[in-house]
């Protein structure tokens, strides 16, 4: 908790980074089913005007890389499972700094950003620049009820004879229980290389074959199973910095943590419950857990806004216990006390209180002399995370 405390991750991401693709629309009505990403909305209301902040902080508290204009013919009000009805908004590149800077994706919802897609490519730098959005999915590949997003994009390749003729690729996303947007990089380039024509309809034929179950190790165990399906098919290793595993339960099935490569991207917890893997996007590097005693805290903040976010794994659903805010009332005007401290308003579980009376309520819940963190210099590339799951309590 505490300010101090916060930038001990601080190093390790240097601007935003989330986005990428959409067009063409291709959707079903389907149950509202609403789930609502508070701290993110908070935390963008509590932000200062952009002329208040250097570039670099910007575009971190926008949450993404710096987009261009609303792609209006290919922005859609859909029905997306579980977050209900949303908005599906593309954005043109913004290459007033790269030329090769791709396209932005956010699902917005009553004027509020609750995510965006993930970058394809490092920073949201391609090779090639960005032509426009051919198309459009919004279509439940994996058969796991909740939407994913099939996007194709063209390109105008950097260099050479080709260069004035676009080519298209596919972007495949797969939706998780909790909302967020996980992109398949593997089987994006598969595609984009396998099919000679590139159309909505082709990219989910491909799909479904590459979808066929592939023969597991039968000596693992089913969660150390689904955790290798999950590093090797799903997650990008492109986009992290790399992998470890916690202990939260102490039942003998770790969770498995992806770190990003930017504070913006933060931390995804992996966990395994029910006879399934279950994603949960964390906001910013930075988090603390209980060995053994199921408890989580997301720990964090910038531009003197912060948070604490207890979570515990609850009938097969990591759910939030409690949680806190504290931060200045106007950040664009941070006042200070005698002391040099600046005076920060507290919020604990809905109720305003002094920052004593939030310390107390937040030691109640969650004893931090027993917390650890991951360690940030010792994180596992896939193929050692690969091998640290099959290896796991031997």
């Amino acid at each position: 908790m505490f300010i101090k405390k916060r930038y001990c991750m601080l190093a390790a991401g240097l601007l935003a980074c989330l986005v990428l693709a959409g067009c063409g629309s291709d959707s079903d009505s389907r149950e509202d089913t609403p789930a609502v990403q508070q701290v993110q909305n908070q935390e963008e209301k509590s932000e200062p005007p952009a002329d208040t902040d250097s570039e670099a902080e910007q575009k971190e508290a926008d949450g993404g890389y710096k987009k261009g204009a609303l792609i209006a013919d290919q922005t859609f009000d859909v029905t997306l499972r579980p977050l209900g009805e949303v908005t599906f908004a593309s954005y043109e590149p913004d290459t007033s700094e790269d030329i090769f800077a791709d396209a932005v994706f956010q699902i917005e919802k009553d004027k509020e950003v609750l995510t965006q897609l993930p970058a394809a490519s490092k920073d949201n730098i391609g090779l090639e620049s960005f032509n426009q959005v051919e198309a459009v999915s919004f279509y439940d590949y994996n058969n796991d009820a909740y939407d994913d997003i099939i996007l194709i994009l063209s390109y105008y390749p950097g260099a050479g004879p080709q260069a004035a003729t676009p080519h298209s690729v596919i972007r495949y996303y797969s939706g998780t229980k909790e909302g967020s947007f996980v992109y398949e990089d593997r089987m994006s380039k598969d595609a984009s290389e396998a099919l000679a024509e590139i159309t909505i309809q082709t990219a989910k034929n491909f799909i479904s074959g590459k979808r066929v179950e592939e023969p597991v190790d039968s000596s693992l165990e089913p969660w150390q199973q689904e955790y290798i399906r999950y590093l090797t098919e799903v997650s990008d290793p492109d986009v992290q910095d790399g992998y470890t595993l916690i202990d939260m339960r102490g039942d003998g099935i770790p969770q498995l943590v992806e770190v990003g490569n930017c504070e913006a991207s933060g931390c995804r917890i992996i966990f395994y419950a029910n006879g399934e893997i279950h994603v949960i996007q964390l906001y910013r590097l930075y988090f603390s857990y209980i060995p053994g005693e199921n408890l989580l805290c997301n720990s964090d903040g910038h531009m003197d806004f912060y948070y604490d976010l207890v979570y515990s794994i609850i009938d097969g659903e990591m759910v939030s216990v409690v949680s806190g805010y504290y931060g200045a009332e106007d950040n664009s005007n941070v006042q200070f006390d005698a002391d040099g401290e600046p005076i920060y308003q507290y919020e604990w579980d809905g109720v305003k209180m002094s920052k004593e009376e939030y310390e107390k309520e937040f030691h109640k819940v969650y004893d931090e002399s027993k917390a650890v963190s991951y360690d940030y210099d010792n994180l596992y590339s896939q193929d050692e995370a690969v091998k640290a799951v099959k290896e796991y309590g031997r």
